[in-house]
């Protein structure tokens, strides 16, 4: 395994948006992310798919922007214009993993003695603009869900069962992909999710054995809807490894082309606006007018903070 992809508990700790203490907690106690010790130093081991990002990152926009300088060339003022220029260019989201990756890069080169501190860390703090968060109202839900089963390219494509099971448990679509049967416990009534469906340079379209982060991994509880339906796709001869929601080939879903394919079907049924997080999003508002507490939505939508979930995933009560 080699240094550079490996993370320091400050740096995971960045990363996840989780004090270190919590890190350190998790470690004492044997859960979240894989960590280990080289000498004194706990290190974790990034996973594959955030790998891939980090790498498409530096070959898109680190590289490009700041491959021809010396490291020590990288003031605070160069990176923080770098970083303010990808978020112009390439949107909010991109100038935040920019700033994550080039921070490991950074801390990487500090930790070595090529640079005498990270400049990363002075460089101002990306402010997103808070979107107004809409949830599907239960009449909205129903329509949906009736436009998508009357929809012959969508029956083709098995997304009613796939939109059902995803407003039915608030699950991430590449963890509702990755759901296999071993996971599944009818006769609780429970679904331990524990792995997302991640695409690499290395590897392909694979199912990775961990949610997309230590606070995803949980055990929720299935609605009666949900688990009639599980039984009747269950039938009487799927094997426990296999994937509930299989492509149309009869394969793991790839997460982006089952995005594509849930945009075209919305859009088809005149629900434009809606996307996959609208689901998780709908799920989140629900349970909130059930009177469950931040908390309590945050852990079963495998969140890391409440605020996250407060602030993002709850929609207005219409």
């Amino acid at each position: 395994m080699n240094d550079d992809q490996l993370l320091t508990i400050t740096e995971t700790a960045e990363l996840l948006r989780a004090p270190v203490a919590t890190l350190r907690w998790w470690r004492h106690t044997g859960k979240g992310p894989r960590s280990f010790k080289i000498g004194r130093r706990v290190t974790y081991n990034l996973a594959v798919a955030t790998k891939g990002v980090y790498a498409d990152m530096v070959e898109r926009h680190i590289n490009p922007g700041l491959g021809a300088l010396r490291i020590r060339e990288i003031t605070v003022p160069v990176a923080d214009r770098f970083i303010k220029l990808t978020s112009q260019r390439s949107g909010l989201g991109t100038a935040k993993t920019a700033r994550s990756v080039l921070s490991g890069m950074l801390g990487l080169a500090m930790r070595h003695g090529a640079m005498p501190n990270n400049p990363i860390r002075d460089v101002e703090r990306i402010a997103r603009p808070r979107k107004q968060v809409r949830a599907l109202t239960n009449d909205e839900a129903a329509k949906l869900r009736a436009a998508l089963r009357a929809d012959e390219a969508a029956v083709v494509l098995d997304l009613p069962d796939l939109v059902d099971f995803m407003l039915g448990t608030g699950l991430r679509i590449g963890e509702a992909c990755a759901v296999r049967w071993s996971a599944v416990d009818l006769a609780a009534g429970v679904l331990e999710v524990n792995s997302t469906v991640v695409r690499s340079k290395e590897h392909g379209l694979v199912i990775q054995d961990r949610s997309k982060s230590a606070a995803g991994w949980r055990v929720i509880a299935l609605p009666d809807s949900i688990i009639e339906m599980l039984r009747r796709r269950q039938g009487s001869g799927a094997p426990m490894s296999a994937v509930v929601f299989r492509s149309p080939l009869g394969q793991v879903r790839d997460r982006s082309n089952t995005t594509g394919d849930l945009r075209r079907v919305f859009d088809r049924a005149g629900f434009d606006w809606v996307s996959s997080h609208t689901l998780r999003k709908t799920v989140a508002t629900r349970l909130d007018d059930a009177g469950l507490t931040a908390r309590q939505i945050a852990n079963y939508l495998g969140h890391a903070r409440p605020s996250l979930t407060q602030e993002v995933y709850l929609g207005r009560k219409w």
